[in-house]
């Protein structure tokens, strides 16, 4: 008899949450993470490196929305994104930047473009180097 109290009221609440036609109109939203690691990337004073990129998370190509990096072992560069609103097996084009930090048109040097692959599996390692 304690058992079926329990699950009564659960069972409430999951008739309450659930939509009345099941699933039909679930969304699923991915989070996929990628380490990016720029090398090389000297810089002066007021500048940083940035992950500039194809999507919204990298900045849509815009050098002024880029993803800032953190000097791990100056001259690398590195950081974690998550994209979101993408699939696995989606590719994401990008490079890095080293950009003015108070002039973001300010753009002195930039690193061809890479690829990655965005994956479930295990977190991507993109790696790159001016």
């Amino acid at each position: 008899m304690n058992r079926i109290s329990y699950l009564l009221p659960l069972s409430v609440l999951l008739m309450a949450i659930l939509p009345a036609n099941g699933y039909a109109g679930a969304t699923w939203t991915y989070s996929l993470p990628v380490n990016f690691r720029c090398d090389n990337g000297v810089t002066t004073m007021g500048y940083s490196v940035y992950v500039e990129g194809n999507t919204k998370e990298l900045g849509n190509d815009k050098a002024a929305e880029a993803f800032k990096l953190t000097p791990s072992a100056y001259p690398s560069w590195t950081g974690k994104v998550t994209f979101l609103n993408l699939k696995p097996d989606d590719v994401v084009t990008w490079k890095c930047i080293i950009r003015n930090e108070t002039n973001p048109g300010d753009v002195k040097d930039e690193g061809p473009e890479n690829n990655v692959t965005l994956s479930f599996k295990s977190t991507p390692q993109a790696t790159a180097s001016f």
